[in-house]
């Protein structure tokens, strides 16, 4: 027996088949299975249990982390509807919307149109007046009213300070009692004298004007203004009886024929001879119609400590101008001052207008004694040492208006409210005594 070299057979073993067991197989019709090569079994199975691995882990953390992200958003809420259930959030988002809509309310209301007010008066006050030759209010010649007292001055004797008695012998303490709009309330004239303890021996009366009209007794409020030797100031309704009696003495009124309806026209004021202002005119007495002339428009009381100078008008003054400058008119009736002209009107309101107390007051804030690091720039006609203080009425729309500068009396006793009186002591002492009155006018 011939040995094969062991590379050649298994060189056959890997070649072709053997011829005799091909033909012992197709003699048999048995198909004999034979091994196969060893590379054949070598397969990527295992890359794709891997890709297959990786794709289920990965798919298996998208889940997880989709999981945990609804799990996170479902603990915030429900933490949120806790905390906005809780009573304490719900006081402090209480407390924080309060808070909002209190400073918007504020800004809207009170602190945008105070800011715009105060820069149009400092721009009104600060005006280069001496730029302006027309148009401004109180640069013409005030005209001449014939009859009319404008300036009077009170006399010094009678500002308050410490006196002695010419009978006991002690000290007594002067005062200044001023009283708003009397308007004929005889007995709440009455009323509040007996409420201040009046003194004729050291009290002295002083009315803010309106003393007569509307009221039931004009005649008898002026007896009792002349018994006590009071002063007074004329005020817009005095100003009308004052010029229905000098038109009921003049030829021009045709008294003699009521029939004829004869009307006549001043101050803009339509009055036929039966007005009411017409009938009081008749009523009054020679003395008593004598009194009311004896009121200037303007009185100058004097100084007195923390007041300054003291003035007394029926309705107001213009800030900056002279009290020779103040015209007769405007200081009977004014309520509001334009920004830009500084014209008064006796109208409430106005847009672009201010009462004229608020721009008093700033002006005497603006004085050099009083700041002198906003002192006006041009301080106009009146060049004051001291601040001026002035007691007035008129306006009983505002009621009692007790500023630095300025002292407010109308409280609209003859419609039902109160009669009031400013009493100045020694000291610079101030009170306020009010009366309450009947309703005699709508």
């Amino acid at each position: 027996m011939t040995l094969m070299p062991a590379q050649h057979v298994m060189e056959q073993d890997e070649g072709t088949p053997d011829l005799h067991d091909t033909q012992n197989e197709r003699a048999t019709g048995l198909t004999v299975l034979r091994p196969k090569p060893l590379i054949e079994y070598c397969t990527n199975e295992w890359m794709n249990h891997a890709e297959n691995s990786t794709r289920a882990k990965s798919a298996s953390f998208s889940l997880d982390e989709e999981q945990d992200w609804t799990d996170n958003l479902d603990e915030w809420l429900d933490r949120c509807v806790a905390v906005v259930r809780a009573p304490k959030f719900r006081r402090l988002v209480f407390i924080i919307l309060s808070l909002i809509c209190s400073s918007l309310l504020l800004w809207f209301r009170v602190l945008s149109p105070f800011i715009q007010e105060e820069r149009a008066a400092w721009a009104s006050l600060n005006t280069d007046f001496a730029s302006v030759t027309v148009g401004l209010f109180g640069t013409n010649m005030r005209p001449h009213f014939p009859g009319m007292i404008h300036i009077e001055t009170l006399n010094s004797d009678l500002l308050p300070r410490p006196s002695r008695s010419k009978f006991s012998g002690s000290k007594d303490k002067r005062r200044l009692i001023f009283v708003g709009d009397i308007h004929g309330c005889k007995d709440e004239l009455k009323a509040l004298l007996k409420k201040v303890r009046f003194n004729e021996a050291t009290d002295h009366l002083v009315t803010a004007g309106d003393m007569v009209n509307k009221g039931p007794d004009t005649a008898g409020v002026i007896d009792i203004l002349r018994q006590k030797k009071a002063s007074c100031v004329r005020g817009n309704h005095e100003d009308r009886i004052l010029l229905m009696a000098d038109h009921m003495s003049s030829s021009t009124l045709h008294a003699s024929n009521p029939s004829a309806g004869a009307s006549y026209r001043d101050n803009n004021i339509l009055m036929s001879p039966e007005s009411p202002e017409m009938t009081l005119a008749k009523s009054l007495s020679k003395n008593q119609l004598a009194y009311l002339p004896s009121c200037p428009v303007i009185l100058k009381v004097g100084k007195m400590k923390s007041l300054g100078d003291i003035v007394v008008v029926h309705a107001g003054l213009v800030p900056g101008l002279r009290l020779e400058s103040q015209d007769p008119a405007s200081v009977m009736n004014m309520r509001i001052i334009d920004l830009s002209t500084h014209v008064p009107s006796k109208a409430h309101e106005r847009e672009g207008s201010l009462p004229w107390a608020k721009l008093w007051n700033k002006y005497q804030r603006l004085s050099p004694t009083q700041n002198n690091v906003f002192s006006l720039r041009h301080l106009r006609e009146w060049k004051q040492s001291d601040p001026t203080t002035v007691v007035y009425a008129h306006d009983s729309k505002r009621g009692l208006q007790i500023d630095k500068y300025t002292k407010g009396l109308d409280t609209g006793c003859v419609k039902g409210g109160h009669l009031t009186a400013l009493v100045l002591g020694d000291g610079g002492s101030q009170d306020i005594v009010q009366v309450k009155c009947k309703k005699y006018r709508e």
